[in-house]
Order: structure tokens, then C-alpha cells, then sequence
């Protein structure tokens, strides 16, 4: 029988859970990479879901580990970045690794001959492998349907991971430290069912009302800007229908001008200082649109507000909070009637040969 997204969806519970128990080995290479180089100045090279990932984890693996990341898009590093001469680890992801901008800018990043590097991806036979000095297994293997899901969550998780056996490696975390992080870590990812269901609940209780909206945005601060920039990527994919995910205080800079009865903004809301500020914003709009929902941390729910059922400090929020935009992608495109098991643009790949 052929795998839909959905399936991918209700797999990552398991999927995170596997990924928890294997880490230690998982990372044990890469482990000893930091331990041998110790490199505080880090580059990721990442496009489309992989960017997404790394967006919603960078700012748990700059706390835990105490290292600085730059985030780059391959094509960008490619034709018109410079590399930092403080550079000192270079990791490229891939979920799928025939990914030809990665690729090629992982090629780039091996000319400097000094730099170690590094490849995180879920096929571990594909062309990427060839070109990093270590593979890392995303762990998720591969995801058969093009709109990734478990992939997307099993690669915020791994990163996270990294960033975990890093601290250790450098001495910022204590070996209590991580094992509080990952009882959390094992704590959330029981909750993902439930996370699950109560998504689709809320699918449900607001179908109507989703299904007719024409222009989506997402807004995010922190971390969440990942979860936001996701949820762009899912709802032009699946539902397409014009959809941006911004940072909080850039949608008060010029985008929120386009906000009409019609639009539909999501709010994604963690216990964080700027929490206010979001509600403060959303309560501003709410007299402009009907269309205003949020998506939180914690237990409480309201009108249109879906919380995820367990408080969670910000900078392990991501791996939760995308889930509800992955199903509501996910029934809002059944709920539009579009058919996202049918192919289109079917030479999209042969003609621009953005995958190898």
C-alpha cells in the first residue's frame, strides 16, 4: 500500500523514540570530531525543510554547546558568500542527499583542506556521502512521500542532539545537565501522539473556517521563526496557496499592511519574554480578521488557541510545535480537495536538475 504524508506524520513518535536510543552511537564519530578539533565556529549549509530544521534547532545548539552558528543557503555560499577564516566545522544537510546546491557548496567547502566536514542525511548510499569527511544518519529512513514530515522532525531532533554530545564534548554541559535534557527530550517526544490528536481536533473544530482562508502567514520569534518558515514550505506545497512565515517584529515592518478580513494569521507562541508582545499583536488584528489563531506551549487552550499540551522551554518547543501546521497542511489540502498523491510539474527535476 502506498505511504501517505499522513503516515509519515504518525510515524515520528517512533521515529524520535528510535533516534533517542541510538543517539550515543549515532553520534560517537562525530563525537570524537569535536573532542579531537573542539570548533566553536560552526557553518550549516542548508536549503528548503533542512534550512527549516536548522533554524528551529540552532539557537538549543548554541545554548548547550556554547558554539556559534552561522546558517547559510548552499547556492548562496556557492556563488556569493565568502568563507570566515574563523570558521573551524562545516555541516551540510540533506534528508534526501541528492540535493545539487548542497552538493556543490559541501564540494566548496572542501577546497579549504583544513575545515572539518560533515554530512547529516537520512540515505546514507546517495550521493552527498561522497564528499564529507564524516556521514551522520538523520535516522529517519527514507520518507517516500516528496512533503516531509517525520524527516523534518527526526533532523530538528538529531540536530539537537548534536548539539547535546557537543556541550558535553566542551566541557559546557555537566553529565547531569544532559541527562536532564534528555529526560525532557524522552518527556516530549511521549506527548507526540497527543499532539497528534489534538491537531486534529482542531482541524476539525475550524475546518470550515480553514479551508475557505486564501493567504496564510506564520509568525514566529526565536526558534519558532523555523516552525513559521516550515509552515511556509508545507502550506505552498501542499495547500498552495500564498503563505510566509515571518519574525515576529519583521511582519510589523511593512507585511502586516496586507492583512485584510480575508487573511489568516497563525501565531506561534512559547514561555518566552516575547509572548506578550505576540498577543499584543494578534489582539491588535483580531479586529481586522476573524482569522487569527495560535498555536502554544503549555495546557491552556482558548478561542482558536491550540496548545500542545505540555510546557516546554522555548529552545526544544520546535521539535512539538510543528506538528499541528504538518496536519493541518496536510487535511486542509483533503479539506480544499486537492489531490497531493498526483504528480505534477513531472519534469521539474529533469529541466532545473535540483536533485542529482
Amino acid at each position: 500500500m502506498k505511504e501517505t504524508m499522513m503516515d509519515y506524520i504518525n510515524e515520528q513518535g517512533k521515529t524520535c523514540k528510535d533516534i533517542m536510543g541510538k543517539y550515543e552511537e549515532n553520534l560517537e564519530s562525530f563525537k570524537q570530531v569535536i573532542d579531537r578539533k573542539r570548533p566553536k565556529n560552526w557553518l550549516i549549509l542548508a536549503t528548503g525543510s533542512s534550512l527549516n530544521a536548522t533554524l528551529s534547532a540552532k539557537y538549543y545548539m548554541e545554548k548547550v554547546a556554547g558554539v556559534s552558528i552561522d546558517v547559510i543557503e548552499p547556492f548562496t555560499f556557492v556563488h556569493y558568500e565568502k568563507l570566515k577564516s574563523t570558521t573551524d566545522f562545516i555541516l551540510a544537510i540533506s534528508q534526501s542527499g541528492h540535493s545539487s546546491s548542497t552538493i556543490e557548496a559541501l564540494k566548496k567547502a572542501n577546497t579549504t583542506g583544513n575545515i572539518p566536514t560533515a554530512v547529516l542525511t537520512a540515505n546514507l548510499n546517495s550521493p552527498i556521502t561522497n564528499d564529507a569527511d564524516l556521514v551522520i544518519d538523520i535516522g529517519c529512513g527514507i520518507e517516500k512521500v516528496g512533503y516531509v514530515t517525520k524527516g523534518f522532525s527526526a533532523t530538528v531532533l538529531t540536530l539537537m542532539l548534536m548539539g547535546l554530545v557537543s556541550g558535553n564534548a566542551l566541557g559546557s554541559l555537566t553529565a547531569e545537565e544532559e541527562l536532564q535534557e534528555i529526560a525532557e527530550f524522552n518527556t516530549a517526544i511521549e506527548k507526540i501522539p497527543y499532539v497528534i490528536e489534538r491537531s486534529e481536533s482542531f482541524y476539525r473544530q475550524f475546518a470550515e473556517e480553514l479551508n475557505r482562508i486564501p493567504r496564510f502567514a506564520t509568525i514566529g520569534y526565536g526558534p519558532t521563526v523555523g516552525t513559521a518558515k516550515e509552515s511556509e514550505t508545507k502550506f505552498t506545497e501542499t495547500v498552495r496557496v500564498p503563505t510566509q512565515g515571518f519574525e515576529l517584529e519583521a511582519f510589523m515592518h511593512g507585511p502586516y499592511l496586507e492583512v485584510d478580513e480575508s487573511y489568516g494569521i497563525v501565531f506561534i507562541q512559547t514561555k518566552s519574554q516575547h509572548s506578550e508582545r505576540a498577543e499584543k499583536l494578534k489582539a491588535y488584528f483580531s479586529k481586522y480578521t476573524d482569522h487569527c489563531f495560535s498555536i502554544t506551549t503549555g495546557t491552556e487552550d482558548n478561542e482558536k488557541t491550540m496548545s500542545v499540551g505540555i510546557e516546554l522551554d522555548e529552545f526544544k518547543s520546535t521539535l512539538l510545535l510543528v506538528i499541528p501546521f504538518q496536519i493541518l497542511a496536510y487535511r486542509i489540502t483533503s479539506g480544499r480537495g486537492i489531490d497531493i498523491e498526483k504528480d505534477i510539474f513531472v519534469d521539474f527535476d529533469e529541466v532545473l536538475k535540483s536533485k542529482i
